[in-house]
């Protein structure tokens, strides 16, 4: 079976890390090839993997405009973009075209992702197109419309352009028609798949105990602030012991983010990281876990089954109802992020997390393994 994966990471790296993890899976027994269109993202190696189609770089400026690598409008990019997938679709001729998240939402990339599905279409005339939707998408800041608005044009894309639509969660944990107006019309077979994850890497040796602290994204360097405060704290007061907080900074952390960070985490028991691939093993052996609520994070969390603090994003329209989720099965405590800058009250949400029971859930974890027995069967 010959797979053509479309993913599009513009600000964090959830999307990326998703359709990377359904790809590998894939590879495994199939030729598998994965679109690479946004700023790369350091990953684990891996015995088998994906071939790649590299695009010229898109990425959402601070501002939230669709831009080129180097900060000029994306226009003429997206051109040239949906030429080479569609001259990339002709030479796969792939049975099965994969679109993450679209056309739920990422409709500024429309006219590269009908280039390759037609491409692949005129190529093989039996292939399947599918879209592979994360547990929770309503619609975003960037489709400014009504939620009915969005929902009767995504149900009409979903019957113009696709055959199948996967929703990688566990319908115990969020339904679709929980969030998405639409579900009742959609026009496509759909199927859940359980929420797609990976192996997590043994813990490193280290000396003490520690919790971990991540957030990616325009807005994360005020949440990790806080939390830096907020361990400094406990701390300070005895209630972790000699425990020591690894911060990881988001992928697109700017030098002034890092050094707010080192500046908050002065001589106290904090250390600061970039953004690394290492960060699953550090949150594998946590104690405790501080973060935002996008998909690849929660997923993790729910596999590692770590004491959580969650604090949505607030430009996330998933993140809020995601948190909700967790903290009505008993797995995290929320913050809401109106208060994530209140030092006091993180360090409480904090100290809550750690006398709570061992997060325990029966939420289906094999999304990968079930979506590649999904594209076997034919759709």
């Amino acid at each position: 079976m010959r797979v053509l994966c479309h993913a599009q990471h513009l600000t964090g790296v959830g999307h990326f890390v998703i359709a990377h993890n359904i790809a590998r899976g894939l590879a495994k027994g199939h030729d598998v090839y994965l679109v690479k269109g946004g700023r790369p993202v350091p990953r684990r190696s891996a015995l088998v993997e994906p071939r790649s189609i590299s695009l010229p770089i898109l990425h959402r400026s601070h501002d939230g405009q669709l831009v080129a690598e180097d900060g000029r409008g994306a226009g003429e990019v997206l051109a040239r973009r949906a030429e080479l997938l569609a001259d990339a679709a002709r030479d796969i001729r792939p049975d099965v075209v994969l679109v993450d998240h679209y056309p739920f939402s990422k409709w500024e990339l429309q006219s590269e992702i009908s280039a390759a599905i037609t491409a692949a279409r005129a190529a093989n005339p039996r292939v399947q197109v599918v879209c592979s939707l994360r547990d929770i998408a309503p619609r975003t800041r960037y489709e400014d419309m009504t939620d009915d608005e969005h929902a009767a044009r995504v149900v009409e894309f979903l019957g113009e352009w696709f055959d199948a639509l996967l929703v990688h969660a566990d319908p115990k944990f969020v339904r679709l028609e929980e969030h998405f107006s639409g579900a009742a019309d959609v026009p496509v077979a759909l199927t859940y798949t359980g929420f797609v994850t990976e192996s997590l890497p043994p813990a490193p040796s280290a000396p003490h105990r520690w919790a971990v602290a991540s957030g990616g994204g325009a807005d994360a360097t005020a949440f990790l602030v806080s939390t830096i405060r907020a361990f400094r704290r406990l701390a300070a007061s005895g209630v972790v012991g000699d425990m020591r907080l690894q911060v990881f900074c988001g992928l697109a952390a700017r030098p002034s983010d890092r050094a707010a960070l080192d500046q908050a985490a002065g001589s106290g028991p904090v250390d600061v990281h970039g953004f690394s691939p290492s960060f699953l093993g550090w949150l594998h052996g946590a104690a405790l876990s501080m973060s935002r609520a996008g998909y690849n994070t929660t997923t993790a969390l729910l596999r590692a089954r770590v004491p959580a603090v969650v604090v949505p994003g607030p430009r996330l329209s998933d993140q809020r109802p995601r948190a909700q989720r967790l903290a009505a099965a008993g797995l995290a405590v929320v913050v809401d992020s109106d208060r994530e800058t209140d030092t006091a009250e993180m360090a409480d949400a904090m100290d809550r997390a750690l006398s709570a029971p061992t997060p325990w859930h029966t939420f289906d974890l094999d999304g990968v393994a079930a979506t590649r027995r999904f594209l076997e069967s034919g759709v």
